[in-house]
């Protein structure tokens, strides 16, 4: 079964199991670095909000061998404990005074999201860009982000600095840095069954709480300087995904080309096009208190 059938079935079996005037759409969604994934909509008559199911995750169960019924089960409950729509307040996104409390930024790569860059606010940081989302973690279907468009500003009648005004101030707060040795991560990921080793090349790991979009801490205030504080000196950063950023000490590495051809393989063959962040590393100098692209 191709792409296509696939998501024939997919709506057919919806169309028929879902209660009537239900209504399905399928739109191309714009993701990270110019990726367009198919979302299918789904509206219950007489509500305003219709959240979206990624179909081609699901295509890749049906490959793996996943039964077609047990991925159109999996899809069918999906839509029927959706109850976002049921307990969002639709006026919240009318009223910026209750919007700018959830208003954080993340990081992605300014050259891979030109044409996105252009419908969405955002800051040049290097070779990357800040944008903005609101956070919502409490949601009933967990938490959920919603990217800031141009026409939400034009909407909400603020402008870019605003918005980052307030991105500054929300984002270390709901989303506070961590930093922690890769030996540590490690460990936590094993359930703590790894007993801690020692690192031939020390390597530390800054994200956030919430371990998404973490790259983003590099630009809290103080942040920089209190990781040189932990690691004792310059350090280089390696963009391992939108998700975090690794660190190297300085004198920990005698050829920094290694780095940068060690990044650019990463990203091409472990982390999802989605959430490549760069293939640049950067450095920052605990004397001067700059970070630059190296």
């Amino acid at each position: 079964m191709n792409y296509q059938e696939f998501v024939g079935s997919v709506t057919g079996f919806l169309r028929e199991a879902l209660p009537c005037g239900t209504e399905l759409n399928l739109i191309p969604l714009e993701k990270n670095n110019g990726v367009i994934l198919e979302g299918l909509t789904v509206r219950r008559e007489g509500e305003r909000a219709a959240p979206a199911i990624y179909l081609d995750s699901y295509y890749q169960e049906y490959l793996s061998g996943r039964s077609m019924r047990q991925i159109q089960e999996a899809i069918l409950e999906c839509c029927e404990d959706n109850c976002f729509s049921v307990h969002f307040d639709e006026n919240f996104f009318s009223d910026y005074r209750k919007v700018s409390p959830t208003v954080v930024y993340k990081l992605i790569n300014y050259e891979k999201n030109q044409e996105m860059l252009k419908r969405i606010p955002h800051i040049p940081f290097l070779n990357l860009a800040v944008v903005f989302y609101c956070y919502l973690p409490d949601t009933p279907v967990g938490s959920a982000t919603v990217l800031i468009h141009n026409s939400h500003m034009e909407y909400w009648k603020i402008t870019c600095s605003e918005l980052y005004r307030d991105a500054k101030c929300n984002t270390p707060r709901l989303l506070p840095a961590e930093l922690k040795s890769m030996s540590q991560v490690l460990s936590e990921l094993s359930d703590g069954s790894g007993a801690l080793q020692e690192e031939e090349i020390p390597m530390y790991v800054l994200t956030n709480s919430g371990k998404s979009l973490g790259a983003a801490c590099i630009l809290y205030e103080g942040i920089l300087k209190y990781c040189a504080g932990r690691i004792h000196s310059s350090y280089y950063l390696l963009p391992s995904s939108i998700h975090e950023m690794i660190l190297i000490p300085k004198g920990a590495v005698p050829d920094k080309r290694e780095l940068a051809e060690m990044v650019r393989d990463i990203n091409r063959t472990q982390v999802l096009n989605t959430e490549v962040l760069s293939d640049q590393i950067y450095f920052y100098s605990s004397e001067s208190g700059q970070l630059s692209v190296v």
